[in-house]
């Protein structure tokens, strides 16, 4: 069950992350359903293309791979699914760092990387209940 859990967490991360990312990439200046401009304030980021880049790489990439070797049972198909968990959360804590604001997202997102996290880590090692 727990296994299951993580690759629909890890699928669900890496296709919500890889959409963003496109979206933020083709539509970098327009906030229709996105985040608003007003984010990118006191960050190095005058549009949405870099972030965009970025999101893809080091969350759907990450995620995708770890999505990828879950659904073929890779001898190390647990170790890449934490990477995902924590390039989640890395992704997050260097958002905070230069946006200095905390939105629901954030927490959101801070939690499936935990969660992602510590399901990888129950199944590779057994530790818990």
């Amino acid at each position: 069950m727990t296994r299951f859990m993580l690759l629909i967490i890890s699928l669900l991360v890496s296709l919500f992350s890889v959409s963003t990312g496109f979206f933020f990439i083709l539509l970098p200046n327009d906030n229709w359903i996105l985040w608003p401009q007003q984010w990118l304030m006191g960050t190095p980021f005058h549009d949405l293309r870099m972030p965009g880049i970025m999101l893809i790489t080091l969350v759907g990439a990450t995620n995708c791979w770890g999505f990828w070797n879950l659904l073929k049972e890779h001898p190390r198909q647990f170790d890449r699914a934490m990477l995902g968990g924590y390039g989640m959360m890395t992704w997050v804590v260097i958002e905070l760092l230069l946006n200095r604001e905390l939105y629901l997202i954030h927490l959101t997102a801070i939690v499936l990387g935990a969660a992602q996290v510590l399901l990888a880590y129950q199944e590779k090692d057994k530790w818990a209940v």
